[in-house]
């Protein structure tokens, strides 16, 4: 398990390096194109759609990783104490996401495989470029998905292990 956990540290800093560096370019991007209708009087085309690749793909990828670091939005039903309950949904809304991953992956890929065929109006390339943020974001999330369910399980059972070491001690 080490060895999920090395992966995945390894996939979550590729993911990162990718996603800030075409976020860079997403800026960069959009500086050009103000610049260039503001001042330079040119009018640049290619910047909306080499901007919005850019802007997809680090928006997919950093889902993947925020998906790993559990910052996506968490509604607690049960108060603190109840640490087994919410042990349980927590673990039930990690398997939950398996179903959404494979849509993203399954699905994903089909409109890839669509996208070959159609190609963009500016930049003439091929939209599954584009298309290819969901299935490839969907597959880091499933190795990430190993781990955070791995993880969900283990705390499962330290919790109740030491619920029911409690009620051991208990007159």
């Amino acid at each position: 398990m080490a060895l999920l956990r090395r992966l995945n540290d390894l996939l979550e800093r590729l993911l990162l390096i990718v996603a800030a560096s075409l976020f860079a370019v997403f800026i960069g991007v959009i500086f050009y194109q103000v610049l260039a209708r503001n001042y330079l009087r040119v009018s640049a085309v290619w910047t909306d759609e080499v901007a919005l690749i850019c802007f997809v793909w680090s928006v997919f990828l950093g889902a993947a990783v925020a998906l790993r670091r559990r910052v996506h939005y968490e509604v607690q039903l049960f108060p603190p104490h109840y640490v087994v309950v919410n042990g349980l949904l927590r673990l039930g809304a990690s398997l939950a996401a398996l179903l959404f991953i494979y849509v993203m992956i399954r699905y994903g890929w089909t409109f890839t495989n669509m996208g070959m065929r159609r190609t963009s109006t500016a930049t003439g390339l091929p939209l599954a470029y584009v298309f290819a943020a969901l299935p490839t974001s969907g597959v880091a999330m499933a190795i990430f998905s190993l781990e955070t369910i791995r993880d969900d399980v283990l705390a499962l059972l330290e919790r109740r292990a030491t619920a029911e070491a409690q009620d051991l001690d208990r007159p």
